[in-house]
């Protein structure tokens, strides 16, 4: 009789090597979904996934680039482009040498490769910067003592001041590289970032003017990036917190959808492809990486089965499905079509909390927030139904003709107000 032993999820360093030597795994990386390819890269590290970033394509890298290069402080603020971050990427792709860097870089949106370029540095037109200043020579010896006493690269009339000394030498590298076969490329880079930093020239100092006018580009960058994400399902940090106030103030139809939420709906794109068995890669990723899933902790109580929901660190309550949990479960086997929808907004709901909702400032897990949101429903359903005068099989009848023909997520808005 042969002894069972316990699965051992590989290492990273083991899974890396078992994708490299097998040529069929390999094609597999380019066929990953990105957030499976995400998920790959965090688990290897980034720093030692050089090899496997080389084999990704630029689309699969996009996407993400727009979950690991943009980072919020807080849940519900708008998030930022991370230049620190983005110089880790470049020094990974480096490894394959700099002609594949800068093939990566004429392949990601210009606007991406500006904002990257104007958070890391100043470019400054030495000549226009001159003539500006040339009736102002009182001002203009301050500034050039100023210019001087920081790190920076002549390129033709400008001069590239690093903003951050970490990543500077780094960046001018990949730019003089990119110089070599692509000087027009490089140019409207740089004149562009040149047009955000001449208003803080010009205003001696209006620091004020130059991060406006990168953050107008940021947010250009940051619109893009929410349609992106929002066509797979994402909520933008903005849109959440405005749907929630929305809910808490108890605006508009109760009965309608609100439009906040008619505008998600209206552009997420449905993948009606059949779904396709995943390949070797992502089962041994899944495998990998299940282990560190998190999971909410379970507590066994005296009496019936109970078990943790998202009311509290310590409440407990019981595990008898709820009566929009159980009208679901019906809806399910009479009308899937319907139930699919139902999950759906279920699934904008849960992304809506994990967006904007921080209880006691903390950013709450998907489970958490996907437990919180069936609460909410559940207690709009009751808002929305008759005072239960009878048995539970007659109020489950009520429910699932009211969940049947009502969005979740105005079923949600009710519960939130109401609590």
């Amino acid at each position: 009789m042969s002894k069972l032993t316990r699965y051992q999820a590989p290492s990273p360093g083991k899974l890396l090597s078992h994708v490299l030597e097998r040529p069929g795994l390999v094609r597999e990386v380019r066929e990953l979904r990105p957030e499976q390819l995400g998920k790959l890269i965090d688990f290897v590290g980034l720093e030692g996934a050089g090899e496997l970033i080389a084999l990704a394509t630029t689309e699969q890298l996009e996407r993400v680039f727009d979950e690991d290069l943009w980072a919020s402080d807080r849940a519900g603020d708008e998030p930022h482009f991370d230049a620190k971050r983005f110089a880790v990427w470049l020094e990974v792709l480096l490894e394959s040498g700099e002609g594949a860097v800068v093939r990566r870089l004429l392949e990601l949106p210009e606007d991406f490769v500006t904002l990257a370029v104007a958070r890391s540095m100043l470019v400054v037109d030495i000549d226009a910067l001159g003539i500006a200043l040339s009736d102002a020579p009182d001002e203009l010896e301050p500034i050039e003592k100023a210019l001087e006493s920081v790190a920076y690269e002549e390129w033709e009339e400008f001069r590239l001041i690093a903003r951050d000394q970490g990543v500077f030498e780094l960046l001018v590298s990949v730019l003089m590289g990119l110089d070599r076969e692509h000087h027009g490329y490089l140019r409207r880079i740089l004149e562009r970032c040149a047009a955000m930093s001449q208003e803080f020239i010009a205003d001696n100092g209006g620091l004020y003017d130059v991060l406006t006018s990168d953050e107008m580009l940021e947010v250009d960058m940051r619109g893009v990036r929410d349609d992106r994400r929002g066509a797979k399902g994402h909520v933008a940090a903005s849109d959440a917190k405005s749907f929630l106030e929305l809910a808490r103030q108890g605006l508009g139809d109760p009965t309608a959808r609100d439009p906040v939420t008619r505008a998600y709906f209206r552009e997420l794109v449905r993948h009606d492809e059949p779904a396709t068995e995943p390949g070797e890669l992502a089962r041994l990723l899944a495998k990998a990486t299940a282990h560190a899933e998190p999971t909410l902790p379970r507590k066994r109580a005296k009496g019936p089965r109970q078990q943790l929901r998202a009311g509290g660190p310590n409440a407990i309550v019981p595990a008898t499905p709820s009566l929009l949990e159980a009208a679901l479960g019906e809806l399910r086997a009479r009308e899937p079509t319907t139930y699919t929808e139902r999950m759906e907004e279920l699934a904008y709901l849960t992304n809506v909390l994990v967006a904007a909702h921080a209880p006691n400032g903390r950013r709450l897990r998907p489970i958490e927030a996907l437990e919180l949101a069936v609460l909410t429903c559940d207690r709009g359903l009751a808002v929305a139904l008759p005072k239960p005068t009878g048995a539970r099989a007659k109020q489950l009848d009520l429910a699932l003709e009211l969940v049947a023909r009502t969005p979740l997520d105005t079923l949600f808005r009710g519960g939130w107000v109401s609590r």
